[in-house]
């Protein structure tokens, strides 16, 4: 239950050893780095001033950021363009990648890929266009021309008539048969295509932009006829045949010269591919780096346990400097240090708010007391072995989440031995403990206890966050600090005596003690102000503070009491649970047959699994932020986030 230590770490070394340095730390996955700028900006990038660090002190003085090279998007589309041509579908991995090569080299490599990849490329596209179109022009005119015997060259010779061919669809079709009387034009129907049926029209020259305008208004879709083809349409078909067979097999032998182009540079491109990504990415990330002529000078977050790692990996780089400082007036980022049964629970705390650097880290908390409050509102041994198996196979793609609800269905599985159910059913099994709808009135004062025990944890948890940050005023004299506490606990206690007539704390005493505790609230500010010996002991508008603390009071109470009695709804989900359940099965016994019993049983427990199970999930995220956290957990820190070839 805690944050790890962070240290701050600068990096002075040699601009020729820049890229080789960034490379080892983006392994590591260690290092959050900050911007160095703003580190020697404000006078918090410090090391040693001694003879041998004279020469990066001075350089200090000529700093400058880093200008991205903007290249490396062009590198990286002609690479791209380079696999998608060759048909390259593995992804350039950059993990093991050495940072070996200047970019200037890589471009000129790829250059003289490209050039020998273009000429082929370039006739494989254009025989692919050329076949794609006879293709669509033998699909469209000539496939079903076999009786047409007239020359299209003597159609072309005509002197009074002109000729179109083209396709119409089924509607134009019957618009076109609907207007054949309007229509100074032979139209013959020669076949049937993809795209229509194909006809051939003939009409007077004279009338060219009249038929035009007809064709044009049946959407008529003209097959233009290259000059090259000038013989009757069997002929035509022949001569069509024979240039897609050349076509194949000239497309065959460009795609052998790409295929040996391939197998040549393969990896090397992939290789060279990998390098860009490396160097684009080291561009990006030197944004946060200055540099001088001769030094560059790197600040980032290190975990102290994972220091010496650090060191040990920078150590062969000899002129470079690494110091760590560990005070420092800068805000650390935040890394959680779980082990492997409440990491998953990170995900839950992580989706209000990264924990501050000096709060308590609340995941442990939070995961077992969600899991109690799942458990109890959710009991079953068969629909929480269903959110088991569920979980496992959610991690494999979504780890945190998936670890999640396996864990709420141990803890729902464990209830409902407790409960006695099994996927509704409460007589299968005997009930460890007790059955929640036969004993309505000990799960609800179940509930409140675990609510009142869990609340004067967050009390504590509140207190001593408060106490990190120096805060003696929410602390000590808070409505969530001792103060607020003493309260809570001594009108429980004269509640909750009286209800059960048990005199545990004198009455007298109880008030004295609250009002003490309520006195305390009021007067936190000069009550601080005076341990901490600060003068005056109130701000300048007095009667506004005082108004405001007496209102305040009220705002006390009503979380108190709204608080505690919040938790009768984790019984009530307990009873609605097994009421749910009773409701199908009575239906299932209307039904009056076995598999009608059998089937309500079924649809009952897919409709709790799903939708109710859902509903006490949102609940119990409910209790922890709105009654716990906002107790103990403010959720204001910065997620410790190291730079990696990952991300």
């Amino acid at each position: 239950m805690s944050v790890e230590k962070m240290t701050i770490m600068n990096i002075i070394g040699k601009v020729s050893e820049a890229d080789l340095v960034l490379k080892d730390i983006l392994q590591s996955g260690k290092v959050d780095l900050v911007d160095a700028m703003t580190q020697i900006e404000e006078n918090n990038f410090l090391f040693d001033v001694s003879d041998e660090n004279i020469d990066r002190l001075i350089d200090l003085n000529s700093i400058t950021t880093f200008e991205k090279d903007e290249r490396y998007d062009e590198l990286l589309k002609k690479g791209e363009e380079l696999k998608k041509i060759l048909g390259i579908e593995t992804e350039s991995e950059i993990h093991e990648t050495a940072v070996e090569m200047k970019k200037e080299d890589i471009l000129n490599e790829l250059d003289d890929i490209c050039e020998e990849v273009n000429e082929p490329n370039a006739m494989l596209q254009a025989m692919q266009r050329e076949l794609e179109y006879l293709e669509d022009f033998y699909a469209n005119s000539f496939k079903e021309l076999k009786e047409f015997s007239v020359p299209i060259s003597s159609l072309r010779e005509m002197e009074y008539f002109s000729f179109k061919m083209g396709t119409l669809t089924k509607e134009d079709r019957n618009k076109l048969k609907k207007n054949y009387e309007n229509i100074l034009a032979i139209l013959l129907h020669t076949g049937t295509s993809v795209q229509g049926e194909v006809y051939l029209v003939l009409y007077p020259t004279s009338l060219e932009e009249e038929m035009k305008r007809i064709l044009r208004s049946l959407n008529f879709r003209e097959i233009v006829i290259p000059k090259e083809y000038s013989g009757t349409p069997q002929e035509i078909r022949e001569q069509i045949i024979k240039n897609k067979d050349r076509l194949y097999r000239e497309i065959k032998g460009q795609e052998d010269r790409l295929a040996e182009i391939k197998a040549k540079y393969g990896d090397r491109i992939e290789h060279l591919i990998a390098q860009v990504k490396l160097l684009s990415k080291l561009d990006n990330i030197k944004e946060k780096i200055a540099f001088s002529k001769r030094f560059f000078y790197m600040s980032g977050w290190v975990a102290q346990s994972e220091r010496e790692e650090i060191k040990k990996t920078l150590e062969k780089y000899g002129d470079t400097l690494v110091i760590f400082k560990d005070e420092t007036s800068l805000q650390p980022p935040t890394k959680l240090k779980n082990n492997w049964f409440f990491r998953p629970f990170e995900w839950l705390v992580n989706l209000y708010g990264t924990p501050n650097y000096n709060e308590l880290d609340p995941t442990p908390f939070v995961s077992l007391s969600y899991m109690l409050l799942f458990g109890i509102m959710f009991g079953d041994l068969g629909q929480g072995f269903v959110f088991l198996i569920a979980g496992y196979f959610l991690s494999k793609r979504m780890k945190q989440f998936g670890g999640l609800i396996q864990r709420l269905g141990i803890s729902s599985m464990i209830f409902g031995l407790l409960y006695g159910a099994v996927f509704g059913i409460e007589t299968l099994i005997p009930a460890l403990w007790m059955k929640p709808f036969e004993n309505i009135n000990e799960i609800l004062i179940f509930a409140i206890i675990v609510g009142v025990v869990i609340l004067l944890i967050s009390y504590v948890f509140g207190i001593i966050n408060a106490m990190k940050r120096h805060d003696i005023e929410e602390g000590l004299f808070g409505k969530e600090g001792v103060a607020g506490v003493v309260l809570y606990v001594t009108v429980l206690v004269l509640v909750g005596g009286g209800m059960l007539g048990i005199n545990i704390l004198p009455m007298p005493i109880g008030v004295g003690i609250a009002v003490l505790a309520l006195l305390a609230i009021v007067f936190r500010l000069p009550l601080t102000h005076l341990i901490e010996g600060k003068r005056p002991l109130h701000g300048s508008d007095i009667s506004g503070y005082y108004v405001e603390s007496i209102f305040s009071l009220i705002e006390t109470f009503l979380a108190m009491l709204s608080g505690t009695i919040s938790f009768i709804r984790v019984g009530a989900f307990a009873l609605t649970h097994v009421g749910l359940f009773l409701a199908f099965e009575t239906m299932g016994h209307m039904i009056g047959s076995a598999a009608g019993n059998i089937l309500m049983i079924v649809i009952g427990n897919i409709f709790i699994i799903s939708l109710e199970a859902l509903i006490v999930f949102i609940q119990g995220m409910r209790l922890q932020y709105y009654e716990m956290f906002s107790r103990y957990y403010k959720g204001d820190g910065r997620e410790f986030k190291p730079v990696s070839l990952e991300n």
